[in-house]
């Protein structure tokens, strides 16, 4: 673990830069025409390979819009907007399976927006619909995003009876100056009861969100936080550097408006601590920015190199095929990605002529793929032993990447290459700096170029 220091902070400050999350590779930036045709005939392969899938279905409405999101959300009180959504979510589902045929579903994830903007009755409906189009397996992983302020008794009921074993809470932060910035309002109260009553329920793994780089957020506040959290005794914690576009996401301003954002030295500062607070607790550093109780899946993922980089953040891998229904969902195979309409009229005259709801896309080539999973280890493992991959791609790798090695001495505090083992490994400032390293390897990014669409790495 890097030691809390000024001077720590301070190096960490001066090589951040900005860049893709990798969430995906190659970055979402990159996605461009694709037909509905083509993923079609993707979906179809997966049917007739009969291949795992780990089912995404996204939520877009939230009552409210939080200053600082930057999630695909519809804000609206009107909760039949919910029950036309998931009769139209129904609809696209059988276009889906109607190609993935008998594949199983291991996972299914609900998010958002906010998934509890359903109500109970539209909830089970929802999952009825994925459990009659799907072929579902038993031990199926099921998980849901929700929003501490609007969760109710009665919905957390229906998520235990639907066998519901997973959740991630939002807090982002409890300073209320800070949650004034954010207009969002939440007390640790308030997401105790919901982390109780979850429990109770039979809900096994809780997640909680928090969100460093806000407006207002100090080291005194934000030490007040991180122990409310822990204390709240999550089993995964995910906690996310604020990206501040305003440029694409106009209502940001409301942010700035609120204090100034802070700078890289001050979000470095707050991330060390964060770090050192939670495995002084006993929480294991994981990937970037996760942490995760010993003993836990994640953990356990972590520790057989089982944990993947997704849209969703880190999780553990169940499969190879992740495919999202509904508005702005991404769909995610080991040869393409796919997006849906982000815009829900796009989306509804999609479904409505029975039409796959696609925008966008990338097919990976083979030099897509060998980076791809460059990158995501790099991004899980932090190493990456270049000779097994390249015995799985079919290429002499020091050979292939002999160019991006040689750039990799640039980053000496972050990463090194053992030409004697052919193993890349980040230093512990690069794990906190990943992002860095893995823009060396990604072909897309042109690192003299301005790039205001991506966040700090920092």
């Amino acid at each position: 673990m890097l030691p809390r220091t000024d001077e720590t902070a301070s190096c960490l400050a001066e090589y951040a830069s900005q860049g893709p999350r990798y969430t995906s590779y190659p970055p979402a930036t990159e996605f461009g025409p694709l037909s509905a045709d083509r993923v079609s005939q993707e979906l179809r392969r997966i049917g007739r390979a009969n291949e795992p899938v780990s089912l995404y279905v996204h939520v877009p409405f939230c009552k409210s819009l939080c200053a600082y999101c930057g999630c695909n959300v519809i804000p609206t009180r009107d909760e039949n907007r919910g029950v036309a959504y998931t009769d139209q979510l129904a609809t696209e589902m059988t276009l889906v399976a109607g190609h993935l045929l008998a594949a199983k579903v291991v996972e299914i994830a609900l998010g958002g927006g906010s998934p509890n903007f359903l109500a109970p009755r539209t909830l089970r409906t929802l999952m009825g619909s994925i459990e009659r189009y799907f072929a579902v397996a038993p031990d199926a992983r099921r998980s849901i995003e929700l929003d501490p302020r609007r969760t109710t008794s009665s919905q957390i009921e229906t998520l235990g009876d639907l066998h519901f074993t997973s959740i991630s809470l939002g807090v982002q932060d409890f300073a209320e100056n800070v949650q004034d910035a954010i207009r969002r309002h939440q007390s640790v109260i308030q997401t105790r009861w919901l982390v109780e009553r979850c429990r109770a329920a039979g809900i096994e793994d809780v997640n909680i969100d928090m969100v460093y780089g806000l407006p207002l957020q100090t080291e005194a506040s934000f030490t007040t936080t991180l122990d409310a959290v822990i204390d709240l005794a999550p089993d995964r914690v995910a906690l996310f550097g604020y990206a501040h576009l305003p440029d694409k996401l106009p209502h940001q301003r409301l942010v700035e408006k609120a204090g100034r954002v802070l700078d890289r030295f001050e979000r470095a500062s707050l991330l060390l601590l964060a770090i050192e607070r939670f495995t002084k607790a006993g929480y294991l550093h994981l990937g970037l920015d996760h942490f995760a109780r010993p003993g836990s899946a994640l953990a356990i993922a972590a520790a057989e190199q089982r944990m993947a980089r997704t849209f969703q953040g880190y999780v553990e891998h169940r499969a190879d095929n992740v495919i999202g229904i509904g508005t702005s969902a991404i769909s995610s195979t080991s040869r393409m990605f796919w997006q849906n309409h982000t815009l829900l009229p796009q989306w509804e005259a999609a479904i409505d002529a029975r039409h796959l709801p696609v925008r966008r896309g990338f097919i990976l080539d083979r030099d897509d793929r060998v980076r791809r999973e460059l990158i995501e280890r790099l991004m899980c493992d932090g190493t990456v032993d270049l000779t097994a991959l390249g015995r799985r791609y079919d290429v002499d790798t020091e050979t292939y990447f002999a160019g991006e090695l040689h750039n990799l001495t640039a980053l000496g505090e972050l990463a090194a290459y053992d030409r004697v083992n052919h193993q890349i490994t980040t230093t512990p400032m690069g794990k906190l700096l990943v992002r860095n390293v893995c823009m060396v390897f990604d072909r897309y990014f042109n690192a003299g170029t301005e790039r205001p669409q991506f966040s700090s790495t920092i």
